[in-house]
């Protein structure tokens, strides 16, 4: 199958910033031709494939949908696919394994072992404090409950360190209109023990992106809500960088802020070689413009720029363009390839492609 490859300049902000590339395409799709925003979807090394789930969109929505009413009933879904990429030049198909006890969007996930581990997030009934631990045995997939989170929760960041998940901040009910400070750990190797709660993050937010450099967790971007003058929740989008050390229990403030505020990065962020990789997005010009009257008639779709991060030297480097501007979507490394599964293009409207990142030293 042919592949369209762009090869993109990197630019650095740091004049003394190492700078690499990033080559993109777009050949793979989900099995939903709508595609999903706030999938979970985790690499399962040993079958050579992505296992997949959840997600939400709106399969009614009239063409160029722009408001609530032409977009219809939100669907949130809970069939598990996995996405086979060891099939040599064939194209990979994703094919239907199972399916979740209920829909699920919006959560915190990781691999662990032959299994994808889902905590929280929300569907129809609202926001949840569900676990569930999916196990793919050949061509099936079957779920069992693990311990809840201590509260309600959707729209995380989230982390691995060892064997153990990290679930920090979100949004505890789906009317909250402020955004949560409080984290969890998760130990995957002895799930009956439950939750433990951390120390809280020092600024609280939601949609926010997190990874793992040496051990320490870094938390990006995201926003924070507060009641608007009818009381409603609005947004603050945000471009700080915390980081969470594990073996303190401590957390500090990072001074190398994001180039840009990001809500709804690709989760949880890749890393290589010592850098974080920051892909997708929203920017908030187009949600900052509307509380003002002035947005533009169109919106102007999700963030293209793929960013790196070091945290070692505190620099920042813009690293090229993802062959799609999308948000609120998952990213499964893969050694140096990075995969962005499906996510929101615009308000609304969803992709069903898979963007493939080949980081190039």
């Amino acid at each position: 199958m042919k592949r369209t490859l762009l090869l993109l300049t990197a630019l650095a902000f740091a004049a003394q910033a190492e700078v690499s590339s990033v080559v993109s395409d777009t050949w793979l799709q989900i099995g939903d031709k709508v595609g999903r925003a706030g999938m979970a979807a985790v690499l399962l090394e040993q079958q050579g494939g992505i296992i997949m789930t959840g997600g939400a969109n709106f399969p009614n929505a009239k063409p160029g949908a722009k408001t609530p009413a032409e977009r219809g009933a939100k669907a949130y879904y809970g069939d598990v696919a996995f996405l086979n990429l060891g099939q040599g030049c064939t194209t990979p198909q994703a094919a239907v394994v199972g399916n979740l006890p209920a829909p699920i969007g919006y959560a915190a996930f990781t691999a662990y072992g032959n299994s994808m581990v889902i905590a929280g997030g929300c569907n129809d009934s609202g926001h949840v404090a569900t676990v569930t631990c999916t196990e793919l045995k050949g061509a099936e997939a079957s779920t069992c409950m693990w311990p809840e989170l201590p509260i309600t929760v959707a729209y995380p960041a989230f982390a691995v360190v060892g064997s153990k998940l990290y679930v920090m901040g979100g949004q505890e009910k789906a009317d909250s209109v402020t955004t949560l400070s409080r984290c969890f750990v998760l130990d995957m190797t002895a799930p009956n023990e439950g939750w433990k709660e951390i120390s809280r993050m020092p600024e609280a937010r939601m949609l926010a992106a997190a990874g793992v450099v040496d051990g320490k967790i870094y938390v990006m971007g995201g926003c924070s809500l507060h009641p608007d003058a009818k009381g409603a929740a609005e947004r603050t989008y945000l471009h700080s960088v915390m980081c969470y050390d594990p073996a303190t229990d401590a957390w500090s403030t990072v001074p190398a802020a994001m180039p840009e505020p990001l809500v709804g990065v690709a989760n949880p962020l890749p890393s290589h070689e010592g850098k974080l990789y920051v892909v997708a997005g929203d920017p908030g010009n187009f949600y900052r413009a509307s509380l003002c009257g002035q947005a533009p008639a169109d919106h102007p779709g999700q963030n293209y720029t793929v960013y790196s991060f070091a945290p070692a030297a505190g620099q920042w480097v813009k690293e090229g363009k993802n062959a799609t501007g999308v948000a609120t979507c998952p990213a499964v490394q893969w050694d140096d390839s990075i995969y962005i599964i499906s996510g929101e293009t615009h308000p609304g409207i969803r992709t069903p492609l898979i963007s493939n990142i080949q980081i190039k030293k």
